[in-house]
C-alpha cells in the first residue's frame, strides 16, 4: 500500500503503483472502483507524474484534498470540478512552514486526526501539526515515543507505508502486507494485528492490494 485515506463512509480510497481502489464500507465493503488513478474523475486535473503514483494523501474536507509525491504537493478542490488549487513544493505551502526540513523533502504517510492534530510520517519519525494554531509543531520525534503508538509491534516502529483515521476507536497503519488497528478509546490497545487480506474491510480486493 502506498497511501490510503477515508473520505466518507462509502468512499475509502487505497493507492498503489498508479492504481486506485475505492471501497464502499457502508455496503458490504464492495469495491466500487479498481483501476488506473488517471481514470478516476477526481484526479483528472492532477499533474501527469502524480498519476503514476503518490506517496501519501489526506482528505481535509470538501475543497481540500491533498496528494504528495516526493517534495511536491497537490491540493484538489473537490467543490469546484476537482480543479487543482495548489501545485508546488510541500515547503511552500503554509501548513508545512514549520515542519523539519527533511519532512519537506517528502512524506511516507499522513492523516488528519483532528483540526489541531495532523500527523506526518517519515522513516521512524512523526510530526504533529496544530492546524488551528499557526500550524505549530506540537510533536516531533520517534513514532514509538508518541503515546498513541506505545503498543505498536516492533516491525512498525521503523516506519509505516500508509495510514488513515477512521474514527476515535479505529485508526489504521499499514506496513508491507500487515495492518494494525489502534483502538484510541481504550488505551491505544491493538484491536487488530494481522494481514491486510484477513481484515473484513479488504475482503473484496484482489491480492494486488493486500500483498
Amino acid at each position: 500500500m502506498d497511501a490510503t485515506t477515508l473520505i466518507t463512509g462509502n468512499d475509502y480510497r487505497l493507492f498503489k503503483q498508479g492504481r486506485l481502489a475505492v471501497i464502499d464500507t457502508q455496503n458490504g465493503n464492495a469495491v466500487t472502483f479498481d483501476g488506473k488513478l488517471s481514470d478516476h474523475g477526481t484526479y483528472r486535473n492532477i499533474p501527469e507524474d502524480f498519476k503514476l503514483g503518490i506517496d501519501a494523501t489526506t482528505f481535509f474536507g470538501y475543497g481540500d484534498y491533498r496528494l504528495f509525491r516526493g517534495d511536491q504537493l497537490v491540493v484538489i478542490d473537490t467543490q469546484n470540478g476537482n480543479q487543482v488549487s495548489y501545485q508546488g513544493r510541500i515547503a511552500d505551502h503554509g501548513t508545512y512552514s514549520n515542519i523539519p526540513e527533511d519532512f519537506k523533502r517528502g512524506l511516507d504517510a499522513t492523516t488528519l486526526v483532528g483540526r489541531n492534530d495532523y500527523r506526518l510520517f517519515r522513516g521512524d519519525q512523526l510530526v504533529v501539526i496544530d492546524t488551528e494554531n499557526g500550524n505549530r509543531v506540537t510533536y516531533h520525534g520517534r513514532i514509538a515515543d508518541h503515546g498513541t503508538y506505545s503498543n505498536l509491534p516492533e516491525g512498525f516502529r521503523p516506519g509505516i507505508d500508509a495510514t488513515t483515521f477512521f474514527g476515535y476507536s479505529d485508526y489504521r497503519l499499514f506496513r508491507g502486507d500487515e495492518l494494525v488497528v489502534i483502538d484510541t478509546q481504550n488505551g491505544n490497545s491493538l484491536s487488530y494485528q494481522s494481514l491486510i487480506a484477513d481484515h473484513g474491510t479488504y475482503q473484496n480486493l484482489s491480492s494486488f492490494w493486500t500483498d
